[in-house]
């Protein structure tokens, strides 16, 4: 087995409210489930090759973690094929050398310098394309009875450990901007006057002064956006940060950036920066409006007149599951929803 060939292997998490979860793929060329990689292409760095073979397999766009500190657990069986100097996102967390059994590249048994890197997906619900495996996601009491080799259950369990803490780390520490906390709030006053206040017909003279006061807002968020980034709890409170999604749902105008703010969005919930339901609505009305996923949403956050006169969701994605991932956020089952919506627009 002296024959080496490159590989790089990339380990998965992402924050589904609470919980943290790792995800796995079923290969059927070598039988149970394993986490995404594969040989690493000439002319292609490893962490190219990670993110490669993430996105072939899931479906998924992912972000490197650096986590070149952290050791490796005891346990592990594998040998260390050489020292990560470099501590930057893109780096591998360790360098291991795997026996490997043959395969479309090698007749035979052979080794593989494979290079072990860790990455979030922020929206693992978000814009995805179909992956050429089946995967799912694990909570971390899932690995013990995990169909995988000995080696990813060892090191998923290490991760689990590890990877919210260089989430967190990861994004910048913030003063309190109280300045921009008072603006948002006063803006989402504003919003929030204008459409409680709403006649029951509108005229265009009411239609253009909504058009006023949400443009207004989305050319200001933008302007925040592109100096602080998204504005989180830390730097705006708890408050704050929820007027600042408020603004960004009702940017409907510039579906473009409500994309753009997504994934800002996305990473501050990873971080705990911001709410997860946040992210949900957001995703949904990107949906909803056409920008992804053929107008199917999520978690049934939205909502229209159907033929009758009645509210209803627009259509869901995975209705089966939809009560399971609101639950995951806070929110209420869909059919309860439902009624409040009903009730609340008599």
């Amino acid at each position: 087995m002296g024959t080496r060939h490159r590989a790089a292997s990339v380990y998965l998490f992402a924050r589904f409210g609470a919980a943290w979860r790792m995800g796995v793929i079923a290969d059927s060329r070598y039988g149970g489930e394993r986490t995404a990689g594969g040989h690493v292409e000439a002319g292609e760095s490893p962490a190219q090759a990670a993110l490669r073979h993430c996105f072939d397999a899931t479906g998924c766009r992912a972000r490197l973690l650096p986590l070149a500190g952290h050791p490796l657990p005891a346990d592990y069986p594998h040998p260390i094929s050489g020292q990560v100097a470099d501590a930057s996102n893109t780096a591998p967390w360790r360098v291991v050398t795997v026996p490997a059994a043959a395969d479309s590249r090698q007749a035979e048994q052979h080794l593989h310098v494979d290079h072990i890197h860790v990455a979030v997906i922020d929206r693992p619900y978000g814009p995805r394309t179909p992956g050429e495996h089946p995967f799912r996601w694990i909570a971390v009491g899932d690995l013990a009875g995990l169909d995988a080799p000995a080696d990813t259950r060892i090191l998923g369990g290490a991760l689990f450990d590890a990877v919210p803490a260089a989430v967190a780390a990861q994004r910048p520490r913030v003063q309190r901007d109280e300045m921009l906390h008072r603006e948002l709030l006063r803006r989402r006053d504003v919003d929030q006057e204008f459409r409680s206040n709403l006649p029951a017909r509108l005229t265009d003279e009411v239609c253009a002064r909504w058009k006023e006061v949400d443009e207004d807002n989305t050319a200001w968020l933008r302007q925040v956006i592109t100096r602080v980034g998204w504005p989180g709890q830390a730097l705006c409170g708890e408050d704050g940060a929820e007027a600042a999604w408020l603004l960004a749902q009702h940017a409907d105008r510039q579906p473009h950036l409500q994309a753009a703010w997504a994934d800002l969005l996305a990473e501050a919930v990873t971080a705990g920066d911001a709410e997860p339901w946040h992210l949900a609505f957001l995703e949904d009305r990107i949906a909803v409006h056409g920008g992804t996923e053929r107008g199917l949403q999520w978690f049934g956050t939205q909502f229209r007149k159907g033929p009758g006169g009645q509210w209803e969701p627009f259509p869901v994605r995975d209705p089966e599951g939809v009560d399971r991932r609101r639950a995951e956020l806070g929110l209420d089952p869909l059919a309860e929803r439902a009624k409040q919506i009903a009730k609340e627009n008599r």
